[in-house]
């Protein structure tokens, strides 16, 4: 009897392909090193891939080398590079002449803090660095005594250098002042005056390029509780604000934004007081300029709905002491 399947299954016939008999033909030969060059040739490419990139960082890293911004052509120059050239050193202060056809171009780089000051034709240093800065004169070793001598006029160059902190070894003394000093006076020049004018600044104020604040209510309690100058004003017996006296006469003040008078102040009690903002200028607008702005600036923001309110729910200062 003859039987006709629909489908007929094969489970040896997948062996009879080509690319499985290549295979295990591949499997049964006996290994060789004729393939080895290949090898060889992709190690020799990685070991040239990483001395590239090497080379590559090396010449990266000479770029940030410390370079010296101006010729070596005086000793107090000398010292500086000598100084900076180590890394536990910085500048905090720069004046110097630039090279170039210029004979009135200077440059005039500095930050906090300003240890120097300039009284009169005098200068001097702040009380508290003293005994922290060693003074040279022409790059010698010089006495805080010399210092006091010399006069303004006769100032070429001037430097101040920090050390770092947190450094291993620390110096007794992390101040450097270095001061070129000049065989005869020197004239006025229009570099030589904003120079001047920053150390006078520099003796008038803490913050000679300018200082905010900011005050709520509750700690504008606190601040004319202590009296702090920096919020500029002062609380009456009868709780109303008041400027102090040493801001009263060059002050800018504003009332939600309106410029009044200064003796308007005495108007706003200071449980209205939502935000007082202070302000100082920067030296630069209030000294030596002939547009000259005041020096200070109060701004002054209200809620007048507060004063007639239960303080107690949004006083929540023990520095007042008015009724609730």
């Amino acid at each position: 009897m003859k039987t006709n399947y629909p489908h007929q299954y094969s489970f040896t016939n997948r062996f009879e392909y080509t690319g499985l008999k290549n295979r295990i033909q591949m499997m049964n030969l006996e290994p060789s090193d004729a393939g080895w060059w290949r090898y060889a040739l992709l190690w020799l490419l990685t070991i040239v891939l990483v001395m590239a990139c090497q080379n590559w960082q090396d010449r990266e890293e000479t770029k940030t080398v410390y370079q010296r911004d101006f010729p070596l052509n005086n000793p107090t120059r000398v010292l500086v590079d000598q100084i900076e050239t180590g890394t536990a050193w910085g500048r905090l202060l720069s004046f110097y002449r630039k090279s170039g056809k210029s004979k009135t171009a200077f440059a005039l780089e500095y930050g906090d803090p300003l240890i120097l000051r300039l009284k009169g034709e005098t200068l001097s240093l702040v009380e508290s660095y003293r005994d922290q800065t060693t003074i040279y004169l022409n790059g010698k070793e010089a006495s805080i005594d010399l210092l006091a001598k010399l006069r303004m006029d006769y100032v070429e160059e001037l430097f101040v250098l920090h050390e770092f902190e947190g450094m291993d070894y620390s110096d007794p003394k992390p101040y450097r002042l270095l001061i070129q000093i000049s065989d005869n006076p020197i004239g006025a020049e229009s570099g030589r005056s904003q120079f001047a004018a920053l150390l006078e600044a520099a003796a008038i104020t803490d913050h000679p390029q300018g200082t905010s604040h900011t005050y709520t209510m509750n700690t504008l309690l606190e601040a004319t509780f202590f009296g702090y100058p920096d919020a500029f004003v002062k609380r009456t017996k009868n709780q109303h604000l008041k400027l102090m006296d040493e801001f009263s006469k060059d002050i800018d003040v504003f009332i939600n934004g309106i410029p009044v008078d200064p003796k308007d102040v005495e108007t706003v009690h200071v449980r209205e007081v939502d935000r007082l903002y202070t302000h100082e200028r920067p030296y630069t607008l209030w000294l030596r300029n002939v547009q000259r702005q005041r020096r200070y600036v109060l701004y002054i923001q209200t809620a007048p709905k507060r004063a007639r309110r239960d303080s107690s729910y949004y006083v929540f200062s023990p520095f007042y002491s008015g009724d609730f």
